[in-house]
């Protein structure tokens, strides 16, 4: 019988009770997506025909490459929420920007909107000197700014949103700072 290295190559079946192929056709069928299913594939493909090539320890190589991205994958797949504290500022900002209300935890009130214990009921109640001043030092905005790509942005564009003793406040990316609104712009 003539060897058929296009439909039948021998190291995927010789010696075997199934061709590889056809184990992981029926294995990778379970696979939730085609890009996970294809990583476990050819993982398994190089490990099906390890002990019939030349090179057994490039074929283990090659199959732990492709098991690394299928595990880098599903770790990705297993965050449930990555969101930053700042990144939820950012979209009340940017809700705010578009005229939706602000949740009360993000304004000048305690979250049942009373004032918070041992504060002044006035509109200053948030003040508390031993916190130290609402304004951002200029070494934090510099840091800020360091850490943005300017490049795309108007110089009074809020490039950063910061939450500081219950305010939001707005760094530009010309450097200067301010207490955003309800309407999520500058006040």
């Amino acid at each position: 019988m003539t060897q058929d290295n296009v439909n039948h190559p021998s190291h995927y079946t010789e010696g075997r009770a199934f061709e590889v192929i056809d184990v992981l056709e029926d294995w990778i069928a379970r696979a939730p997506d085609p890009v996970l299913g294809g990583l476990q594939w050819n993982s398994l493909k190089y490990q099906g025909r390890v002990w019939d090539k030349a090179n057994p320890l490039e074929d283990l190589k090659k199959s732990r490459w492709y098991l690394n991205r299928l595990i880098d994958k599903l770790e990705a797949k297993q965050v449930p929420f990555a969101a930053t504290y700042e990144d939820v500022l950012e979209d009340a900002a940017h809700e705010a920007a578009e005229g939706k209300e602000l949740l009360a935890e993000y304004g000048l009130a305690d979250i049942d909107d009373q004032p918070l214990p041992g504060w002044d009921s006035d509109d200053d109640y948030m003040w508390d000197p031993s916190l130290g001043p609402v304004e951002l030092s200029q070494e934090e905005v510099d840091m800020i700014l360091r850490n943005r790509d300017l490049s795309d942005s108007e110089p009074d564009e809020v490039v950063k949103v910061i939450e500081k003793r219950g305010f939001l406040l707005g760094v530009m990316a010309n450097g200067n700072t301010c207490i955003l609104g309800n309407n999520g712009k500058c006040e």
